[in-house]
């Protein structure tokens, strides 16, 4: 007899059908029979269970493509969208219409608004309102996200109006500011020669300096630095300015520097209502008397070098618009040919490179002394050559002003 399968054997052996020489009596052989059946139906049985598992899975790969391919082209929709409104964006940011006009300005703004609603339109018809919550969780975190990106960037668009607009004044303010100080020419009169040098900073800042011929061939120079940045600051160099004009103007010249400084503090009082202050420096040059008178207001002590030596010009009053009323008592110097002045602001000596190192008082009083016999255009050139050196190209937190005078 042929070899039997494994699994039949041991199915007969479980019948007590071992070793067969002839055929089992009736009663065993239903028993096989039965068995067989069994085996066939249970067989059937499993083959209809993996025919249904496919055709489900089936329907569900079928399901979840069509998922995947439609979330697929959405989040695509989306992406797409973000480019457009970001080129939109980016068009509006590189133009320069909103600097030259009042038109152009509404231009850019039309054209931000327009922006912000067609990217909206685009995710709606992406992800409509009312539709269908889907049941992945991811599916759901990744729709959440994009929608929150969407509103970022239309907030973003906003916000980048607003800067656009606000860069826009600081810069009109910063162009004032320049334009109420003097160029860097070297002014030369009889008894003195004096060079200026202002340098705004990154942000609209508050220093301001001038020099005005008064009779008798007087010389005022003023110096000033407002507390605080932006535009706020740049008027109130322009109401000092005023101040000082108007002062010229109703004395006829005949002014001393203390009191120069008492009418300029009334002006900036009122301007700054104690919020913004400045402080500022008023020094007169005196041919008849080879002297400088100088009153001061809260700033730096200017510097004065005679044959190597260095001293400060000490005076003292509070800074202009801290107190309604204040007295600004003067000092007067006897000068010498050769000696040179220097006043600065703040600025010079704070600055910083790029390791946030203040360039420092001490460093400008060893190039001041070492640079004062050379002229003022000369030490005004290598205080500027220093700073732009020390600086490393970090960009200036604040103005930097300084004047040097030299006695002929």
């Amino acid at each position: 007899m042929a070899e039997l399968d494994p699994l039949l054997t041991r199915q007969l052996k479980r019948l007590g059908l071992e070793n067969l020489t002839e055929p089992p009596d009736h009663a065993t052989w239903q028993k096989v029979l039965a068995r067989v059946s069994d085996h066939y139906r249970a067989v059937a049985d499993d083959r209809a269970l993996l025919a249904r598992s496919l055709e489900l899975s089936t329907a569900e790969m079928t399901q979840l493509q069509v998922r995947v391919a439609t979330e697929r082209d959405r989040l695509r929709g989306v992406v797409t969208a973000i480019g457009d409104a970001l080129s939109a964006f980016h068009d509006v940011a590189n133009s320069r219409s909103g600097i030259e006009s009042v038109k152009g300005k509404q231009d850019i703004t039309g054209s931000i608004t327009m922006a912000k609603r067609r990217f909206s339109a685009r995710l709606a018809e992406i992800f409509p309102l009312g539709a269908e919550a889907e049941p992945d969780d991811l599916i759901e975190d990744i729709r959440s996200n994009f929608l929150y990106l969407g509103d970022q960037l239309v907030q973003l668009l906003h916000e980048m109006s607003e800067k656009a607009s606000l860069k826009e004044q600081l810069e009109v303010a910063r162009v004032v500011q320049q334009m109420l100080v003097p160029p860097d020419d070297v002014i030369v009169r009889p008894f003195v020669r004096i060079a200026g040098h202002f340098q705004p900073a990154s942000e609209c800042g508050g220093d301001w300096w001038t020099v005005h011929d008064l009779p008798d061939e007087k010389v005022l120079t003023v110096i000033g630095d407002v507390t605080g940045h932006g535009i706020a600051s740049a008027i109130i160099t322009g109401a000092a300015k005023s101040a000082c004009d108007l002062a010229r103007t109703f004395t006829n010249g005949r002014i001393t520097p203390g009191a120069l400084l008492e009418m300029m503090n009334c002006s900036i009082y009122e301007a700054g209502k104690q919020k913004l202050m400045m402080t500022c420096t008023a020094s007169i040059f005196d041919p008849a008397t080879r002297s400088l008178t100088i009153a001061n207001a809260g700033h730096h002590f200017p510097y004065l070098v005679r044959r190597g030596a260095l001293r400060q010009l000490v005076s003292h009053g509070s800074p202009l618009g801290a107190a309604s009323a204040s007295e600004y008592p003067a000092a007067t110097v006897q000068l010498e040919s050769g000696d040179a002045i220097l006043w600065f602001t703040d600025g010079v000596t704070e600055c910083e490179n790029p390791g946030r190192e203040q360039f420092t008082e001490r460093r400008l009083r060893s190039l001041f002394q070492g640079a004062a016999d050379s002229g003022p255009e000369r030490v005004r050139d290598a205080i500027i050559d220093a700073i732009r050196a020390f600086s490393l190209g970090q960009p200036l937190a604040d103005d930097v002003t300084f004047v040097v005078a030299r006695v002929e």
